[in-house]
């Protein structure tokens, strides 16, 4: 039995200026002028883009109502060509407990909005500011009614069963818990090399049990647990990275369950691909210098160092692939895509280090 999302919303994206005197009731009243019957326009919710701190989101939740146990947080950008699969997947999950799926959207355009929109079940905040993954997820917490909140992008596709495997893994006392990458796109080779220089640590054929980092991609947590260490970083990637950092340094690694699995949509263009690596090692070395405190020598050293990065990178990677037993022949294809991605990657996490904070 397929059990029904909670919340049946749709926010539409009001953008005022200090000079258009609009308020929300006008808009209200402008759209009872249109088709829309009356009882839907209780469940539209006008967001201000001027003021977007999370205690300032439309009402507050309607604690009359009972909670469900789970909150599904997806951020996307620009997702027009993945958000319908992504949203899909968490609409035909196979599970009888209540659960609620929250978009927070911040695309240069309407695109991705308007396929979220065919999923009234969704609640869709929209932003035309662009919004970095972990501000987007602090927004979407913000409106989160679970005690436990699960992160997804806007290209996974979740399995049938992820929801129920969250839930069922969290009757356990392990505060964060994440599953399964799988490839979701297989037919590409450059799609190969991302799945392969990202997402390699958490493949299919990786064993239960503690790890140091696992993404937002497929990663969920208690709510008492991102109280105490959230919330995520913002204006930069790598902030679930973070997250993960301060939950080792008080003990608590997150718990990786095979069961729960997703299935990502890599990039497959080339030039996006290196572009996207130089970029995410970049963020990754600033976002290291922040957390660990690193001194300007440490940061030289790190950065001066740098060069030996594309072969220690290759090296984890060949070993997560061989250990883990799968996709072996893919990988040697994609080989050389792989070493070009990672020494892209290197050649951002060296910027990250040498350049002044």
């Amino acid at each position: 039995m397929n059990a029904t999302p909670t919340i049946s919303v749709v926010i539409e994206t009001l953008n005022a200026t200090p000079e258009s005197n609009i308020e929300p009731q006008d808009v209200l009243d402008r759209l009872a002028e249109q088709t829309y019957p009356k009882e839907k326009l209780e469940s539209i919710v006008v967001v201000d883009e001027a003021n977007t701190e999370p205690a300032a989101f439309g009402p507050p939740p309607d604690d009359t109502v009972d909670h469900p146990r789970l909150s599904v947080i997806v951020v996307s950008c620009n997702a027009e060509d993945t958000i319908g699969r992504c949203l899909s997947a968490l609409r035909n999950q196979e599970t009888d407990e209540d659960y609620e799926v929250i978009l927070v959207d911040s695309s240069d355009d309407d695109a991705t909005a308007n396929v979220a929109r065919r999923f009234p079940e969704v609640l869709l905040y929209r932003f035309s500011d662009r919004k970095f993954p972990g501000h987007a997820r602090n927004l979407g917490i913000a409106r989160a009614r679970g005690e436990i909140l699960a992160f997804t992008d806007a290209d996974c596709i979740s399995d049938r069963s992820w929801v129920g495997e969250i839930l069922r893994a969290h009757d356990g006392p392990y505060p964060v818990i994440g599953g399964t990458i799988d490839n979701g796109n297989p037919e590409s080779y450059v799609g190969w090399a991302y799945y392969f220089c990202e997402l390699s640590q958490w493949m299919p054929g990786t064993p239960a049990g503690p790890m140091i980092d696992i993404p937002t991609g497929c990663l969920s947590t208690k709510r008492w647990a991102f109280e105490k260490y959230g919330p995520f970083l913002e204006g930069t990637y790598s902030s679930d990275t973070a997250f993960n950092w301060r939950l080792a340094e008080d003990g608590h690694l997150p718990e990786f369950v095979p069961s729960i699995r997703v299935a990502h949509i890599n990039e497959t263009n080339l030039v996006n691909y290196l572009r996207k690596k130089v970029f995410h090692g970049k963020c990754f070395a600033s976002v290291r210098v922040k957390e660990q405190r690193f001194s300007r020598h440490k940061r030289f050293c790190f950065g001066a160092s740098s060069f030996v990065l594309p072969f220690l990178l290759t090296y984890r990677t060949v070993r997560n692939v061989l250990r883990r037993g799968r996709y072996i022949p893919k990988f040697a294809l994609s080989f050389p895509f792989v070493f070009l991605g990672l020494t892209a990657w290197s050649y951002g996490e060296m910027l990250g280090y040498l350049r002044r904070p």
